[in-house]
């Protein structure tokens, strides 16, 4: 299709100021990754098991997990973006656990046109879950 790029819009969550392109998706894979499997009403199957792997002592192994989680759950949920880089970083001295993730940007992704492709690295987000302590 010859034109405009049709790029998403949508409203932050917390101020209500539209969002376009690559900080809505930001936005969309933050509530992807802090929503537990089962809590939305209507589509129970949307979020991810962070939650649970999160309460554990950090391992190798759970840091696998973690990665796995964070790959499936995007990959199921936002057709627009797909994961090439992911690290687990300290975001506080206190060693909150954070993520910093790069990748490619589909804007028209979810319209099955992956022609259009931007690289994107976003910033360092927490890794925690709605209601946690801070």
């Amino acid at each position: 299709m010859a034109g405009a790029v049709r790029y998403r819009n949508g409203f932050n969550a917390q101020t209500g100021e539209r969002l376009h392109g690559a900080a809505h998706l930001a936005q969309s894979l933050g509530k992807i990754w802090s929503t537990r499997i089962n809590e939305r009403v209507m589509l129970l199957a949307f979020g991810s098991d962070l939650r649970s792997l999160l309460s554990e002592d950090l391992t190798p192994s759970i840091a696998l997990l973690i990665y796995n989680e964070l790959v499936v759950s995007a990959a199921k949920w936002e057709p627009e973006y797909v994961l090439t880089q992911l690290q687990l970083v300290s975001m506080t001295e206190g060693g909150a656990l954070g993520l910093r993730h790069a990748g490619l940007y589909f804007p028209e992704g979810r319209f099955g046109n992956f022609d259009i492709a931007a690289a994107l690295t976003l910033p360092p987000i927490p890794l925690a879950w709605k209601g946690a302590a801070a």
